[in-house]
């Protein structure tokens, strides 16, 4: 019987071996469909095409003749993310549209629902807002919106292009519906924080109505903190704890840039971010049960009404302790308001 070699990887009839020389015993005496061809892998030279200069690169062709190109799509989505990476935003972009538009050529008019073209609409948004390009960027955003969804990533994209838009109302809603399937997240509840500080700029001239947006502002700010800092799912290791604690830091200067403008005072000491001590006094300071939010002013829109409302709700129940819980029987959405 021959000595089996355990490093060796037998893939059908072919069997990979670490450089040895020995032929072994399965040679001119066993039957042809049972001999495998030894290769030494030391010998083998191969580097994927991926790692080749340019090769996913097309972009010289008409775009219209690279879709027709079996996996053109494929290779137009990496092409596109590639240079999104690379920050040649304009010129990401500018595929991205030609895509677009060869692409419902090609369909006859029909709705672009499929996944890559999705992406595809979606990197082409990204790289509008990088390169400050609004008119693409809503000409993206038009598209995207064809494209339909269900999921919370489509009102989280929705709000992030509208935010940037400066449609701030349109905005608010997105992260509502966003937050009616996933309450416990973090970075959207500091997005509406950061909606809300916005919202008190354009009414700084109505005292009463800024100081609404910026006590909700303040308290979104605290559940966002309060989500962190209860989270039992942050990993002991190095990558996730620098993320936990730079997301902390960044919620903390908004948190400090918003109490300015209430005229709050703040512990501004070391460690104090992290502090729950601290952020239990902020959001005392800033109880959303005492607004009024009769202070709105006359011209504010039914739906950015409903917004606040259903923002108030939710945080009302705010409190940063150990046995804090979310109330979700008496929860109503946006609609129900």
């Amino acid at each position: 019987m021959s000595e089996e070699t355990g490093l060796d990887d037998i893939h059908g009839f072919f069997q990979f071996v670490g450089g040895s020389d020995s032929e072994g015993d399965d040679g001119l005496f066993v039957a042809a469909r049972d001999r495998k061809q030894k290769f030494d892998v030391d010998q083998i030279n191969y580097t994927p095409r991926i790692d080749e200069d340019a090769w996913f690169d097309r972009s010289n062709l008409d775009v219209a003749s690279w879709i027709s190109k079996h996996g053109g799509l494929d290779e137009i989505l990496f092409t596109v993310q590639r240079l999104y990476f690379k920050k040649e935003y304009m010129r990401a972009a500018d595929i991205c549209r030609q895509t677009i538009n060869a692409y419902t050529k090609c369909a006859d008019g029909r709705q672009p629902r499929i996944a890559n073209i999705r992406e595809i609409i979606d990197i082409g948004a990204c790289a509008s807002m990088q390169s400050d390009d609004l008119v693409s960027t809503e000409y993206f955003y038009d598209w995207y919106l064809q494209c339909g969804g269900m999921n919370p990533g489509y009102n989280s994209f929705q709000a992030k292009v509208l935010t940037r838009l400066g449609r701030l109302e349109e905005a608010l809603q997105q992260h509502i519906l966003y937050l009616e399937q996933r309450q416990q997240d973090a970075q959207v509840w500091e997005n509406i924080g950061l909606v809300l500080k916005s919202l008190a700029q354009q009414n700084a001239e109505l005292a009463n109505a800024q100081q609404v947006f910026l006590q909700l502002a303040m308290a979104s700010f605290c559940r966002a903190f309060l989500i962190i800092f209860q989270s039992k799912s942050w990993k002991q290791i190095d990558v996730v704890i620098k993320r936990r604690r730079l997301q902390i830091q960044r919620l903390w200067l908004n948190a400090i840039d918003t109490a300015h403008l209430l005229f709050i005072t703040v512990d501004t000491s070391d460690n104090a971010a992290e502090s729950e001590s601290v952020w239990l006094q902020l959001q005392k300071d800033c109880a959303v049960d005492q607004l009024q939010l009769s202070s709105l002013p006359s011209n504010c829109s039914d739906s950015l009404r409903k917004s606040v409302k259903w923002i108030t709700l939710q945080l009302s129940t705010t409190n940063i302790s150990s046995d804090y819980t979310i109330d979700t029987h008496d929860a109503k959405g946006v609609a129900e308001l």
